[in-house]
């Protein structure tokens, strides 16, 4: 298996493209460490992966030291990161409360600072590791009504370009994925009228995560944009 024994710490992992990805790294051979809020999609999670289920609120530094510090007493590394968690809100700007700016902002991204910032220390000390940001296509254009989720995910990008300059030569691999419309709740939620079987599925995120956890040392794939390959479906309601 291709991430045999691999210690894996994904947050966001209760549902949609976390929990994909955590199954799809388990089943890789990893040990899959499952982090969010809920305690309930998670501990289920976690019994589908054989891994671990940790709360944790990627808003809180508390929570997320906990979460990394505890990793590396209970199984001694952290391979693999992945910052999955996230947020949004949907007003236009002059709407927008600055309690919901600040909240879109301490998830998506103090939030994803703060897990990698706690991460590193391990994966320097054992000279190697991965992360993988999970911005959006929003990370590249400016959709409206989402002016806080756009801005948080073109943050992703240039941090990760960042962790590449300074981490890459040092055996840490870091990689952003950029889903375009992608099965899960939040999606549902802002957009209840789609067909979910005519967009992306969670599945095929996690396969990307999947291809850079496991790329060779030899190259480095810095980006993926996984973007839709058949046209949106409505839902037709009565």
């Amino acid at each position: 298996m291709q991430l045999e024994d691999k210690v894996a710490v994904v947050t966001g992992a209760g549902r949609g493209i976390g929990r994909a990805i955590a199954i799809a790294y388990a089943k890789h051979g990893a040990r899959v460490v499952c982090a969010a809020r809920s305690m309930d999609e998670l501990n289920a999670v976690a019994a589908e992966t054989g891994g671990l289920a940790v709360h944790c609120d990627v808003a809180s530094e508390t929570d997320i030291r906990a979460l990394m510090d505890g990793t590396r007493d209970q199984l001694g590394c952290i391979d693999i990161l992945v910052n999955n968690a996230g947020a949004v809100a949907r007003l236009p700007v002059h709407e927008l409360p600055v309690e919901d700016w600040d909240m879109v902002m301490n998830v998506n991204l103090r939030g994803l600072f703060l897990c990698t910032k706690y991460a590193l220390p391990a994966m320097l000390e054992q000279g190697s590791g991965c992360i993988i940001n999970i911005s959006s296509g929003a990370g590249v254009v400016g959709p409206p009504n989402r002016s806080a989720y756009a801005a948080s995910k073109h943050g992703v990008m240039g941090f990760t370009k960042t962790l590449v300059a300074e981490y890459l030569r040092r055996g840490i691999r870091s990689h952003v994925i950029l889903p375009d419309a992608t099965v899960s709740r939040m999606r549902s939620e802002g957009f209840p009228d789609e067909d979910p079987a005519s967009i992306i599925q969670a599945e095929d995120i996690a396969d990307a995560a999947v291809f850079l956890a496991t790329q060779p040392a030899t190259a480095h794939t810095m980006e993926i944009r996984v973007s839709q390959g058949l046209p949106t479906r409505r839902i037709q309601r009565d």
